[in-house]
């Protein structure tokens, strides 16, 4: 939304942010599925790629031609990201991802997810690599019978011996301070617009209820 280059729209924050509240509320499944999309898929592209890898995968990305979703949490570990065990290993041409993820977003049918792995070569630090759909060792399994956003298709995701090549592993991405916290702390304004929304879409729902609901002959409720 915020980005200029590559057909992007180049909205400030305060569009960006109307737009997230419009969506959410009417459908806050439809709000989350478009935050995924580019607050924590694009935006980190576009904070922490290089010039080629903004241009390869932005020019895919920012009209939806093609999706991106972010692979933090893990089942074992939410907010607690300093525990993370997904692990990169250096190797040739690239790195070895194993591990696991939980409660990603979009993730089941996403062409590029971000998964956030220790570095086992670079003193474990926290860096982002693009693994793409299709790779061999990956698997994505839709979490059924949510309870709510339903229509949000959040996945439990297995990496096993997954090869991401070097010039996927995005180059800013250098620990958890300047690479993760900086794109989660930058997503929490889209956050508050989202909630915003679906407050007002709550109370505008419940407000049209009660003016036309009738019980004993009368209105349940007025100005």
């Amino acid at each position: 939304m915020r980005i200029k280059d590559f057909g992007g729209a180049g909205l400030n924050n305060v569009e960006a942010g109307a737009i997230i509240y419009e969506l959410a509320r009417y459908d806050m499944s439809i709000s989350t599925f478009y935050l995924v999309h580019n607050a924590i898929g694009t935006a980190v592209v576009e904070a922490l790629g290089d010039d080629e890898q903004r241009e390869r995968i932005l020019t895919e990305t920012i009209n939806m031609d093609k999706f991106i979703c972010f692979g933090l949490t893990e089942p074992n570990h939410g907010s607690d990201t300093s525990s993370m065990e997904t692990t990169a290993t250096k190797t040739e041409g690239g790195y070895i991802l194993n591990g696991s993820k939980r409660w990603i977003g979009n993730a089941t049918f996403a062409d590029y997810i971000i998964v956030w792995a220790k570095n086992a070569d670079d003193g474990n630090r926290i860096q982002a690599f693009l693994v793409t759909r299709g790779s061999s060792g990956l698997k994505t399994s839709k979490i059924e019978n949510k309870y709510s956003l339903r229509m949000v298709q959040n996945a439990d995701i297995e990496l096993k011996n997954v090869f991401v090549p070097t010039k996927n592993k995005l180059t800013k991405s250098k620990d958890f301070a300047t690479g993760t916290n900086v794109i989660l702390e930058a997503s929490r304004l889209s956050i508050g617009w989202m909630i915003a929304g679906v407050a007002a879409g709550a109370y505008e729902a419940a407000l049209k209820y009660t003016l036309n609901r009738h019980q004993f002959g009368k209105p349940i409720a007025s100005f």
